[in-house]
């Protein structure tokens, strides 16, 4: 009996080119498991770590790497890793968020930066986008929330929430000045000292 008798009627596939299609998609299925994202991990918390590797492992085209408690821990495993996604409490170090932000660029140039924080001030979120973090959420935010931000990540875009995104947007509206606070601007502009802004009469005009 040779492989075409064990062909289907009709057109069907023979048990055989089964088995080979079931290989193949095995295959690809480890192809694709093999193209996701390494995410690690830098936050001091144990419990919210935990929850992050949980919420990292549970997520289509991302595969948890390591936990880094340390600024050096971080940088070793974002190095090892290459290209890679960094989830990390900007507080881990002890510098601020600019030479942090500098520091990872500088030892792990493959690294996009996701930032997670319990500070997201405007001025934070300014500071985060000028030295190329690709998101930015807050230890609170949602599962849902944190998911969105690593894989926008893992596509090289970029992700604020949307109350983040309007907090950023509301602070760079100038505010309407008072009579006083033009007052004040126009004698300065002119180069006259602090102190004889100070005493001007509120009437002043």
């Amino acid at each position: 009996m040779n492989d075409r008798s064990a062909e289907i009627p009709g057109g069907g596939v023979s048990f055989q080119h089964q088995a080979l299609l079931a290989s193949l998609a095995d295959e690809q299925d480890a192809a694709e498991a093999g193209r996701a994202v390494t995410v690690i991990i830098g936050v001091a918390s144990p419990a919210l770590l935990c929850s992050l590797e949980s919420l990292v492992s549970g997520t289509e085209g991302l595969a948890f790497g390591c936990s880094a408690p340390t600024t050096d821990r971080l940088l070793a495993c974002c190095m090892e890793a290459g290209d890679c996604i960094a989830l990390v409490d900007p507080a881990l170090g002890p510098q601020g968020l600019r030479a942090f932000m500098q520091l990872l660029r500088m030892m792990a140039a493959g690294v996009r930066v996701v930032l997670i924080s319990d500070m997201n001030s405007p001025h934070m979120l300014r500071e985060a986008i000028r030295w190329g973090a690709s998101g930015f959420v807050e230890k609170t935010a949602p599962p849902a929330e944190i998911r969105a931000a690593l894989v926008a990540a893992a596509r090289s875009q970029r992700y604020l929430s949307p109350r983040m995104a309007e907090d950023l947007a509301d602070s760079f509206v100038s505010r309407d000045l008072t009579p006083r606070e033009r007052n004040a601007l126009a004698v300065l502009t002119r180069g006259d000292c602090n102190k004889l802004i100070s005493s001007l009469h509120p009437n002043w005009q």
